[in-house]
């Protein structure tokens, strides 16, 4: 979009043929930034709820890629298969193979198209690249860098309207004996975000397990823009979000920034910090630090699912847009 943007530039600029006049047509007005969204009683939780759930859904994206790159690196492919999806539809496979070597090796990039392929509930036509850019062996484990593209990809989820998603991201993984990390440094949604949502959104994330010590540590932060909510908000984990894999957070705090000097948090206090299915939420209007509505306990199951802080090997569904 950006190259076809600045050839249409260019070609505006150079104007027409003949005659004396050397001037250019002015540029168009840029697109007025989005309005923030003013945070309050009746929002703050879809607003908290919205961020963690932009975050997880590109955290998702980039579980795929690494899925992919562990299934298929290195692995010899002697044909371009056309798969059977379980309730219809097929999915098929290519192989941009940059060496001729017929297996998945850096520079390479397999594309995998979904044409209404369906399987629990779930139906997507489109297509995702994984574009591997290195991959390398360390001490007990990998370390991979690639990059995921997502585009038109259709999906519909039961009765829900369908979602269209475009994204991109560039993937770092890396996997040892006893810990993974995956960091995720500029993850943008143009469309696709979150079931139901069509709006925009600019994710950084860092996700770290060690299996040695059984524990977890979340960070992310972005922006995101949403037709649902009415404009922008802008979202960080002052403090990271930590706990024991397989269970919610024990710990941790998620801000989120409005209009207005509006502010709304997710975090791990009072009688939440004790209840592991829980999660304290709280808004302030005006931005002078007195809380002007909150809930105790809000049910994490409502914000995100579990399975988001299972083992990285146990995370079977995130409850994202994905085929």
């Amino acid at each position: 979009m950006i190259a076809a943007l600045a050839l249409i530039g260019l070609l505006s600029a150079c104007g027409g043929g003949g005659g004396e006049s050397t001037m250019t047509p002015p540029s168009p007005a840029p697109a007025p930034a989005p309005a923030k969204v003013t945070l309050a009683a009746g929002n703050y939780q879809n607003a908290v709820t919205l961020s963690m759930g932009v975050a997880s859904s590109a955290y998702a994206y980039a579980r795929l890629g690494v899925m992919v790159v562990d299934q298929w690196l290195d692995v010899p492919i002697t044909f371009f298969p056309v798969l059977a999806c379980p309730q219809g539809g097929t999915l098929s496979l290519e192989l941009s193979d940059k060496n001729a070597d017929r297996s998945l090796d850096p520079g390479d990039t397999l594309h995998f198209h979904w044409d209404n392929c369906r399987t629990s509930g779930v139906a997507a036509t489109g297509v995702v690249r994984v574009e591997l850019l290195s991959a390398t062996q360390i001490p007990g484990g990998r370390d991979y860098q690639f990059t995921v593209i997502v585009s038109e990809l259709e999906v519909d989820v039961g009765s829900r309207p369908s979602t269209t998603v475009n994204f991109v991201t560039q993937v770092h993984y890396q996997r040892t004996a006893t810990a993974n990390e995956t960091t995720l440094s500029n993850a943008v949604f143009s469309s696709g975000q979150v079931v139901g949502d069509p709006g925009t959104s600019t994710i950084a994330l860092d996700y770290y397990q060690d299996s040695a010590t059984q524990t977890y540590q979340y960070t992310t932060n972005g922006s995101v823009t949403s037709n649902a909510m009415g404009g922008e908000l802008d979202f960080s984990t002052p403090a990271a979000f930590t706990g024991v894999i397989g269970e919610y957070p024990s710990a941790g705090r998620l801000t989120v920034s409005g209009n207005a000097g509006s502010g709304a948090r997710l975090s791990e206090e009072g009688a939440a910090a004790s209840d592991s299915a829980s999660v304290f939420a709280a808004v302030d209007t005006n931005g002078d630090g007195v809380i002007d509505a909150s809930e105790a306990q809000l049910a994490w199951s409502s914000v995100v699912p579990v399975q988001l802080f299972a083992a990285f090997s146990d995370q079977m569904a995130i409850g994202v847009p994905m085929p």
